[in-house]
């Protein structure tokens, strides 16, 4: 497999390039259908960074997250790419990141597994909280679906879903898991609520909506220097202090998303949208 690039010493937090201090991550045997690289740690938390869909069609999606992730050195790491961009639907893509993560934490005796993604990256994050213990999940944007026939208003990842044959995971999943801290975070344009109002809530989730932002929440979490603190804080399981971050922010108003009904009065055709989505999917039980 080729090796993903990645410039020494520098950090592509989602696609933002600043100059950190430790080694190249190194590359894993991971199968044809993975580009898997890793970063040791000298705790006993492995942070699991998927890349989203960015990057020029074709090439392997790069690596993100690297410095956040890292904690200085102090976490495990391991970046995975699906070179298919597949939202976990390509052949041998989940079974192959599950392995991955399973054989990297028994060789390292790793006690605290987090999951963390941007995008198609943020979906396959909380998709995979079904299939192996996770402890903390962290999604940045995710989307809900990208199956036409349940999100059919959606047609910005259009020509990597075509290319999909077999969809075994089309949405997100209830996201019900017990043991498992579920953070995500959206924006609240139009294109990004047909995604976050058709998430499941429930208490186990800590949702948030930022007001004015699209789908790019990510990258102004780390422009404004908040990125690192909110990982931090929401892998060590202090959702208090991830609110209390985020209060002291400059981005403005912000809601979670079981407080919705604002939203709903600001843009009552995606209400009328939602609750449609509900009613089918209701019928289909």
């Amino acid at each position: 497999m080729p090796s993903l690039v990645h410039p020494a010493m520098w950090e592509l937090s989602v696609m933002k390039r600043v100059p950190v201090e430790f080694d190249d991550p190194q590359e894993v045997e991971a199968g044809p259908a993975l580009a898997v690289h890793s970063l040791g740690g000298t705790g006993r938390r492995l942070v699991v960074s998927l890349a989203g869909d960015g990057g020029r069609p074709g090439a392997i999606p790069p690596i993100e997250f690297i410095g956040s992730a890292s904690c200085g050195g102090e976490n495990h790491v391991l970046f995975i790419s699906d070179p298919r961009r597949s939202w976990l639907n390509g052949p041998g893509v989940a079974e192959g990141i599950v392995k991955t993560i399973e054989r990297y934490r028994a060789r390292h005796d790793i006690e605290d597994l987090v999951l963390l993604g941007n995008s198609m990256a943020g979906f396959a994050a909380l998709r995979l909280t079904e299939m192996m213990p996770v402890d903390t999940v962290i999604a940045f944007a995710p989307q809900f679906s990208v199956h036409p026939d349940l999100v059919p208003e959606e047609t910005r990842w259009r020509p990597y879903v075509n290319r999909i044959q077999n969809w075994v995971y089309p949405d997100v999943g209830d996201l019900k898991q017990e043991d498992t801290n579920y953070y995500l975070f959206h924006g609240d344009d139009p294109e990004e609520a047909r995604h976050w109002l058709r998430f499941p809530w429930h208490r186990g989730l800590s949702h948030f909506i930022f007001c004015g932002m699209g789908h790019r929440v990510a990258k102004i979490f780390q422009k404004r220097r908040l990125l690192a603190q909110v990982l931090q804080s929401a892998m060590d399981g202090r959702p208090r202090v991830v609110r209390r971050a985020l209060q002291r922010s400059p981005f403005g108003r912000r809601f979670e998303s079981h407080r919705r009904e604002e939203y709903h009065r600001r843009f009552p055709e995606l209400r009328l949208e939602a609750l449609a989505q509900q009613g089918r999917e209701e019928d289909d039980k």
